[in-house]
């Protein structure tokens, strides 16, 4: 259930629309909507003027975003990408002040394209297990963030994670493992406090089961084989009823989510 493409570049397993009605991959549709969902929620609160998106893909959480913050930076390494970002989001935001990012973060700082103490909260999902080096770009988004703002992340569950020949990640484009004390040392050495640790228990259970129920012959037909399914919609409601992170059995989630916060 991955999604960022950093690493990968492209279409296909790593790169999810939510939006889309003929991507039939359900569970890690409705995961990935559920955790910008999240965001904009929890960020509304403090009333952000700028928030970050790095690793946006094509987009499809700056809306989401845009419910909450005046300013939003989408931050992309595909060129392609942006691009499709820049022309689905303005038509949807033109009110709003949306500016995109072409940068390879593994390799490049974010400064001076975003000034350092500018942002009021980073969002970055499915991001961190893609980078050869995690431990300096988060050393950038700490550098980017005001006092008091907000990281919240998303990596896969090392625990959960498919292993392929010398026990390295299945997926090719991981090359990282992650557990929550692992993920949570390397972000507290750059000043930020881990407020939250959360997960996406309920979906992860439900396709499980559904898996389960399939094999066994026991259901002919899936939830994702319905078309009604994946109008924007229901995938909107599915998201917030069944893959809304919550502090809920985390370890039962495939993936770990952390919110943290600057030191002021």
């Amino acid at each position: 259930m991955t999604s960022a493409n950093l690493a990968c570049g492209g279409f296909g397993w790593d790169q999810v629309d939510p939006h889309d009605e003929l991507d039939r991959h359900l569970w890690m549709k409705l995961e990935h909507l559920g955790r910008y969902l999240f965001a904009a929620d929890f960020l509304k609160q403090y009333q952000p003027k700028v928030v970050a998106d790095i690793s946006c893909g094509i987009g499809y959480g700056i809306p989401e975003l845009v419910r909450v913050a005046q300013t939003i930076i989408g931050v992309d390494s595909s060129q392609e990408m942006i691009e499709i970002a820049s022309t689905r989001t303005s038509e949807d935001c033109k009110s709003l002040k949306v500016r995109f990012i072409n940068k390879n973060v593994d390799g490049e700082d974010l400064t001076p394209e975003i000034e350092s103490g500018s942002v009021d909260g980073v969002v970055s999902f499915e991001t961190l297990e893609h980078l050869v080096d995690p431990d300096r770009v988060i050393s950038q988004f700490a550098k980017i963030l005001k006092p008091g703002g907000f990281f919240i992340c998303s990596v896969p569950n090392a625990l959960s994670e498919p292993k392929a020949s010398a026990c390295l990640p299945r997926n090719k484009c991981h090359k990282q493992l992650f557990n929550f004390r692992s993920l949570s040392r390397m972000v507290e050495s750059h000043s930020l406090r881990v407020m939250y640790r959360l997960g996406q228990s309920w979906s992860y259970a439900l396709l499980k089961r559904e898996q389960q129920l399939s094999s066994a012959r026991l259901i002919d037909r899936k939830l994702s084989d319905m078309p009604e399914i994946h109008t924007p919609e229901m995938i909107r409601l599915l998201s917030y009823i069944v893959a809304y992170p919550t502090l809920e059995d985390v370890d039962g989630s495939y993936s770990i989510i952390i919110v943290a916060q600057k030191a002021s």
